[in-house]
């Protein structure tokens, strides 16, 4: 299973990041899928994006929950049904949630020239945590 991360930056926070070396047919084994995300998958016409959204529902599991705890608003924004706060991310081989108790968000992106030129514009403080 590739866990490739957990971290815990505060009290009650947790990232969980997802490295997809799996097949779609193996991440598809041990998820109870909701209909709606059933739906969803099926609408993927891309391979990565699907292994991407499978992969997604293995870190919920890691945190504790299923597909089944996992629900969007209107405007697409995830949500636990707990009450706590989760952020969902992907690109291309890496799939990353966070989990909080307080308002929180979690982007990836692949390092490319285009990020590193664009960079500035969006990252503060976040640039401590970006390696080559």
């Amino acid at each position: 299973m590739p866990l490739y991360k957990t971290l815990t930056n505060r009290e009650n926070t947790n990232v969980y990041i997802w490295k997809i070396t799996e097949s779609e047919a193996w991440l598809r084994t041990g998820l109870e899928l909701s209909e709606n995300s059933i739906n969803r998958l099926f609408t993927m016409s891309s391979e990565l994006h699907r292994r991407g959204f499978l992969s997604i529902r293995h870190l919920l599991r890691e945190a504790g929950y299923t597909d089944q705890h996992l629900y969007y608003s209107i405007d697409g924004k995830p949500h636990l049904n707990d009450g706590r706060n989760i952020s969902i991310t992907h690109s291309y081989e890496f799939t990353a949630i966070i989990i909080s108790d307080a308002p929180v968000g979690i982007d990836i992106e692949k390092l490319r020239d285009k990020i590193k030129r664009i960079a500035p514009k969006f990252i503060g403080y976040e640039q401590d945590f970006i390696s080559e």
